[in-house]
């Protein structure tokens, strides 16, 4: 296995924005200085924290060499402090983390294992386990594996997890625009869609990444705003990166649509925080609706 050293170039930058994540920030940091492949840089965007944020990446930083702390004077947003991070990157790939999640031991030497062998894929995901705030599993998220089948269902749900990816840097444009500054939420899948246009983007079927959900997850504190961003992306897609949807998935998106408009946003968030649970391409909705009309009832 590679080491890495001050006088090698790291092969993986992984770019972990963080805002007030204090109380989950040891176990994630802890999950990525623990990878068993060890060549990677380690760029950490404290976005202007008011907890206890800064006084613990201040500390990892001064204990592992590979950790480089940029510190934002005020708060940008998720898309903003990545690009930041991404100006700084040496890699020729980059491992998004979250600073809320946890990372498997080998994510990273299985991923660079795959796209070494595989040079048309240009980005790598991973199932995951779900957990809560306290880090009890409570779930997973299936994903599609093949690139046909991400394709085909990004007009219906989100079918990678953003923290989970891995991509190919050196197999993009030099330039290329990683997140629209624009968006706060939902910016993974503007990515995504220009990222069809340069390679595959598949998933690995291990579960490698455990996601937690909890009440301030960024796209929990305004479904509706989460999933606008996503409407104006699938729809930007169709003309700008030539994407095609398929019939069903035009008819999944108009349903969607009509529900964000009729229902209220805690009616939303009910049926949104059940429908994260994704299992062999299909998001669980009977059980989750099935529910949801039982607690209007009592």
């Amino acid at each position: 296995m590679k080491k890495n050293s001050r006088n090698t170039k790291p092969l993986i930058s992984v770019v972990m924005p963080v805002f007030n994540a204090g109380m989950y920030l040891h176990q994630s940091i802890q999950s990525i200085l623990n990878q068993t492949y060890t060549n990677f840089e380690f760029i950490i965007v404290n976005d202007a924290s008011t907890d206890n944020t800064s006084e613990i990446l201040e500390s990892y930083a001064k204990e592992d060499k590979r950790i480089t702390l940029i510190n934002n004077t005020y708060n940008v947003g998720v898309s903003r402090s990545v690009e930041c991070a991404m100006q700084a990157a040496k890699g020729d790939y980059i491992a998004r983390m979250d600073a809320d999640d946890i990372s498997m031991p080998k994510r990273f030497e299985k991923q660079i294992a795959y796209m070494t062998e595989h040079h048309d894929v240009v980005a790598l995901g991973t199932q995951c386990t779900t957990i809560d705030q306290d880090g009890h599993t409570i779930g997973e998220k299936t994903f599609p594996l093949s690139h046909d089948d991400i394709y085909r269902y990004i007009f219906k749900f989100i079918p990678v997890q953003q923290p989970s990816l891995m991509i190919a840097r050196h197999r993009l444009p030099k330039h290329f625009d990683f997140y629209s500054n624009s968006f706060r939420t939902a910016e993974e899948v503007e990515l995504i869609f220009r990222l069809f246009n340069y390679g595959k983007v598949e998933n690995l079927p291990g579960k490698l990444l455990k996601y937690r959900i909890h009440s301030h997850n960024t796209s929990f504190k305004s479904v509706k705003k989460t999933f606008y961003n996503t409407l104006i992306s699938r729809v930007r897609a169709m003309y700008a990166y030539n994407y095609k949807p398929t019939f069903d998935g035009i008819i999944a998106t108009a349903l969607q649509t009509l529900i964000i408009l009729i229902l209220p946003e805690p009616a939303i968030m009910f049926i949104y925080s059940n429908m994260r649970h994704i299992r062999n391409g299909k998001a669980r909705v009977h059980g989750a609706m099935k529910r949801f009309k039982l607690s209007i009832a009592q």
